[in-house]
């Protein structure tokens, strides 16, 4: 009898004490067997690391390694792991996330059905305290092309994706210098280089759970330069690959400046004004938006400074919501 695929779940760890278990029996409860759960620690100091190593100590397909080289950070970790990975297909699992416990059978099956792509992707659903505690799934329908959308807003996160391990070795796995996006990044570099997928869109098929309580969206969404400065590495670096490829359409080079726009108002509300002027002004010159679509620019990174608007809660909300709501999507029109 023919031996079933080895599947590698890499999870990056730092400071989970508190959740990593919950992830761990995630893990363990599977249906399919034929699992190694690789874990990257990434300097924690609250116990997590001890923790795991006795985890690791009762199940040998459980491996523990420190961080062993710079820079620190998930992607770090998560490329270390993949380097010891063993397995034919590479799950990416954060450390307060979980899987259901027909995750990787299902996984598992699906690539057996569909062996010439490079990566599948499942819908996730949400969860706040336990599971079935919220009901809606983190996916966006859209039939024609992810990549484009996915230049505004990702359309699927680490965890809903399963790899086969030579296809995501051959794009270097994540990108180690950035703060954010990571998993857009990687996705999208995939798509760039040719690489084939399917997406399945039906909620029957929702084999995982992200965890979405108030303290982790906190940290998700905080705005910081470190973040802002990632953003704009991820957008230039994908601009260039787009231009390489001769992938760069319009509507994607609109869709890239709209994210520019929104990284310069960020800037702006952090008090990064040079920051945020700079980056509209080579926005322009580099000839990817038309002079209407920079004044507007210029005018919206600029007016939060305003003293009517600095000293209005009312009005800088009113602002922020028409810049969220409105103005980037102008701007592909311009």
């Amino acid at each position: 009898m023919k031996e079933s695929p080895l599947v590698s779940v890499i999870t990056p760890l730092y400071n989970r004490i508190d959740l990593i278990s919950e992830m761990i029996d995630s893990v363990i409860q599977q249906t399919y067997e034929n699992w190694e759960l690789i874990i990257v620690d990434d300097e924690s100091t609250d116990g997590s690391y001890e923790y795991v190593q006795s985890r690791a100590e009762q199940d040998s397909r459980i491996l523990l390694f420190p961080r062993d080289r710079e820079p620190k950070g998930a992607s770090t970790c998560r490329n270390i792991a993949l380097k010891q990975a063993s397995g034919s297909y590479i799950i990416f699992l954060d450390s307060d996330d979980l899987l259901a416990p027909h995750c990787l059978e299902q996984r598992t099956i699906m690539f057996a059905q569909n062996s010439g792509y490079d990566f599948l992707v499942f819908p996730i659903q949400y969860f706040e305290n336990y599971v079935g505690d919220r009901q809606d799934i983190f996916f966006r329908k859209f039939d024609n092309d992810y990549l484009t959308s996915f230049l505004l807003k990702s359309y699927w996160i680490t965890m809903s994706t399963i790899w086969k391990k030579k296809s995501v070795d051959k794009l270097g796995g994540f990108d180690e210098q950035l703060a954010c996006m990571q998993d857009s990044d990687l996705h999208m570099r995939a798509m760039i280089a040719g690489q084939t997928y399917r997406v399945f869109q039906e909620k029957n098929l929702t084999d995982g759970y992200l965890r979405v309580s108030d303290s982790h969206a906190r940290i998700s969404n905080n705005i910081s330069v470190t973040k802002l400065d990632s953003k704009v590495r991820a957008n230039q670096k994908l601009y260039k690959l787009l231009q390489k490829k001769k992938m760069l359409t319009p509507l994607r080079q609109r869709m890239i400046a709209a994210n520019y726009l929104n990284i310069s108002w960020n800037y702006q509300l952090i008090g990064e004004k040079e920051k945020a002027r700079q980056l509209w002004k080579t926005t322009h010159q580099a000839g990817m938006i038309s002079n209407i679509s920079y004044l507007l620019g210029i005018s919206f990174t600029s007016i939060r400074s305003w003293p009517i608007i600095r000293y209005s809660r009312i009005l800088a909300g009113v602002i922020k919501r028409v810049h969220q709501l409105f103005l980037p999507k102008f701007l592909l029109y311009l």
